[in-house]
């Protein structure tokens, strides 16, 4: 793989934090212009709640990890604040975000389905970005297969072939990604023409991101790991939740058609 895309002078360049930040720059811009032109959302409000949904999801990415791999940290605390040394989860990145846009959208007093409606198609195309990332620094590996698609990254021995986990959650992504564009603009509509004034995109996403990696999770090397079996059981959690939250919106949307 390629670890390391190139060179600036002395610095090396390295394709986990590149593709990842240009997930996310990414993620940013288009997270904000879907709040105002889609969904009608006044323009400091949106980049307000991007600011704080960002440093929500960056502290629950480095809770996650330090909880994952405590005895590291606690040898070195202050590398809990060394982010760019890596350690990042991405389910408690989600639910970071989240919890700091439902807080920010009580004390500003806009509706929270904007918000995170508004993010969940950029939220599926960062990682699909992202794990690209992954997949070229080679972490976050499969376990060893025979199947055809099965790929030999250079830690390993000559002969040893594993499933390609990030492409995996990569594909999945831009599935879900391109699902939701589906339903938002075949179906859903957007400002006026919603059908819905409720959160769909975003339960929709938060369902299939985790079918996605309670799919793909069992595939990983390291997926007998504590934090691993953690997001696992928060994974379950959140699919259930998502659930009702979805299946409480399309009532409620029912409801206000027929009224």
């Amino acid at each position: 793989m390629y670890p390391v895309l190139f060179h600036i002078g002395d610095n090396p360049v390295h394709s986990y934090y590149l593709l990842w930040t240009l997930a996310l720059t990414l993620a940013v811009v288009f997270s904000r212009r879907r709040m105002t032109y889609s969904y009608g959302m006044d323009d400091d409000d949106a980049r307000s709640v991007i600011i704080w949904a960002f440093l929500g999801m960056l502290l629950g990415a480095r809770a996650g990890s330090v909880y994952d791999s405590w005895s590291i940290y606690s040898a070195d605390p202050l590398k809990i604040l060394r982010i760019w040394e890596g350690g990042l989860s991405a389910v408690p990145a989600f639910l970071g975000a989240g919890f700091v846009s439902f807080v920010y959208s009580k004390r500003r007093k806009i509706p929270y389905w904007m918000i995170v409606d508004a993010a969940a198609l950029p939220a599926a195309l960062t990682v699909a970005v992202g794990r690209w990332g992954c997949f070229l620094n080679g972490c976050c590996t499969g376990i060893e297969t025979t199947v055809p698609w099965a790929l030999r990254f250079p830690s390993d021995a000559l002969g040893l072939l594993r499933h390609p986990t990030q492409l995996y959650y990569s594909f999945g992504a831009l599935f879900i990604a391109a699902f939701l564009q589906w339903a938002e603009s075949s179906w859903l509509g957007y400002r006026n023409d919603r059908r819905i004034g409720g959160a769909v995109l975003c339960p929709l996403f938060a369902i299939l991101y985790s079918l996605l990696r309670l799919a793909v999770d069992p595939f990983r090397s390291d997926f007998a790991r504590i934090g691993m079996q953690t997001n696992r059981s928060l994974l379950l959690g959140v699919l259930g939740i998502s659930m009702v939250w979805l299946g409480y919106s399309v009532y409620r949307g029912k409801n206000c058609i027929r009224s």
